[in-house]
């Protein structure tokens, strides 16, 4: 299997992608504007996701996506997050045009809003920051899409 992590030079990316190359029967691709943070052996593609063309090939048709990038990711209030939301939409969109089989948006709890206790999958989203707003509002056009097209 071939996962692609966007943003993987973040966060989150960074255990995920060390998690993921421990796997036997998996190869991941790790990109982002940088990846210099990536201390184990996979492949590494640093580039603007947003000026691919043709994503789903240029990273050598995965299998499976995990998107996790997102600048100013710790600016809850940035214009970015709204600025950069159809990018990000439309980056997906063309992976999951082009044949990926599996899709998943990464985000925080920030998603939910300020809630307190457990949450689950059936928690529901109250965002209440241009960040959470962002990343719910992708969630949303992306599970739209892939339910559209039978993606997972």
């Amino acid at each position: 299997m071939k996962i692609l992590v966007t943003g993987a030079n973040g966060y989150l990316g960074q255990g995920i992608v060390e998690e993921l190359s421990q796997k036997s029967n998996v190869e991941v691709i790790a990109t982002g504007r940088k990846v210099d943070r990536i201390n184990v052996d996979v492949k590494k593609i640093p580039v603007d996701l947003f000026e691919v063309k043709d994503p789903y090939n240029y990273f050598g048709r995965p299998d499976v996506l995990l998107h996790l990038a997102w600048r100013d990711g710790f600016i809850h209030n940035s214009p970015a997050h709204i600025d950069d939301l159809p990018k990000h939409y439309s980056f997906l969109k063309k992976m999951m045009e082009a044949g990926i089989s599996q899709v998943a948006v990464m985000g925080t709890m920030h998603e939910i809003g300020f809630y307190e206790g457990s949450i689950d999958s059936g928690t529901p989203c109250s965002p209440e920051t241009p960040y959470g707003i962002s990343k719910n509002a992708l969630r949303q056009l992306v599970a739209l899409t892939a339910a559209q097209k039978k993606i997972t």
